[in-house]
């Protein structure tokens, strides 16, 4: 990354891999001591934004960089570390603003580039955030975390092939961070890839074996490969790591409901609805939990929230159409069949073929 002036913090987040965790990571850079010039006026405002910033109290850091401003209306620094404050508070237009901003008051502001990316990514802008990274990646192409954060952008807009490139990438730049293993194993797979994935997740236990999303993830590959037993162990792992961790609570649910668990399955998933009722994959599970009730109507309400949470939640159409299949509504089951078709859902193929002809 370019050399910081001293007021400026290296700011980043990462995601490990689609059930995101994220990890904050500030570096803050001492000033000199205050005068009474508008400059080290500037600078004290600053100095003390960032140390509110680094102990998490955003409010009261938006506010010492609010003064910041006014003394400077032209302060890059500024603008981009309240851009972090509000980030952190979810308020990501005005973060993206204040980015966008620095930007302007300083053209080579490659930090303010590589943070406004992570915004656009966190807030699900994947083609934005690509924008912003091949600006940084065309000064900084030997950053192994510009490449891993390109990975996930990539890995949002489902273009797997190119994903797995950008991590693989960051591990030839550094070959120690476990966390790029865990999201190149992801990429892996969403592809069906199960045995590199178990190698890659393999390679981040050796380098962290506290490393939770990794179990996580294996416990995904080994329900997709009907290995039950294994993955009720990675789980169990997973979530000894990290107990109240709702998305290993949701993927444990979904190995439960392949198992026809049902009572385990629905504690999981109550408690991972209640720790974020805003993950799409909740619902999802939670409507094929009343799918294996025959409970169909409250199979599509669930199945249809997901769907309005994120309309690429894997597989979400293809279990929304076995739920009109149940209301023997057979026109809503074709559309949301057709629907899973492309995303290239066998199953799906399967099913519209039996029931809705071959044409679209």
């Amino acid at each position: 990354m370019p050399t910081k002036s001293l007021s400026d913090i290296l700011y980043s987040i990462t995601y490990k891999g689609s059930y995101h965790s994220f990890l904050l990571i500030l570096i803050i850079l001492t000033l000199g001591s205050c005068g009474q010039s508008p400059e080290k006026e500037r600078d004290a405002f600053l100095l003390k934004g960032n140390l509110q910033l680094e102990a998490g109290e955003y409010q009261e850091a938006i506010r010492y960089y609010n003064e910041a401003i006014r003394i400077d209306p032209n302060s890059a620094a500024a603008y981009n570390n309240r851009g972090i404050a509000y980030a952190n508070t979810g308020r990501f237009p005005e973060a993206i603003t204040d980015y966008t901003r620095a930007i302007q008051s300083r053209t080579d502001y490659f930090d303010a580039y590589f943070n406004r990316s992570d915004t656009y990514q966190r807030s699900g802008d994947y083609l934005r955030s690509l924008d912003d990274l091949d600006t940084v990646l065309h000064y900084y192409a030997d950053s192994a975390y510009v490449h891993f954060s390109q990975g996930l952008s990539l890995t949002g807009l489902r273009r797997y092939p190119q994903a797995q490139q950008a991590f693989d990438n960051a591990i030839r730049l550094d070959p120690s961070n476990a966390e790029t293993y865990v999201n190149r194993a992801t990429v892996f797979y969403y592809q069906q890839q199960y045995n590199q994935a178990k190698q890659d997740l393999n390679q981040a236990l050796q380098l962290d074996a506290k490393e939770g999303n990794a179990f996580n993830v294996l416990g995904l590959v080994y329900t997709d490969t009907e290995q039950y037993d294994s993955a009720k162990l990675a789980f169990d792992q997973a979530l000894r790591l990290e107990p109240y961790q709702p998305f290993f609570l949701n993927n444990q649910a979904y190995l439960y409901l392949q198992i026809d668990s049902l009572q385990l399955a629905q504690e999981a998933l109550t408690t991972s609805m209640r720790l974020d009722p805003k993950n799409s994959y909740v619902y999802r599970n939670q409507g094929i939990y009343y799918l294996k009730q025959e409970k169909y109507q409250d199979a599509v309400r669930l199945l249809s929230r997901a769907i309005e949470l994120d309309d690429t939640t894997q597989d979400a159409y293809f279990y929304l159409g076995n739920a009109y299949e149940g209301l023997k509504n057979l026109g809503e089951a074709c559309e949301a069949w057709n629907k899973s078709r492309e995303e290239e859902n066998i199953q799906a193929e399967e099913k519209y073929q039996q029931y809705c002809g071959s044409n679209t």
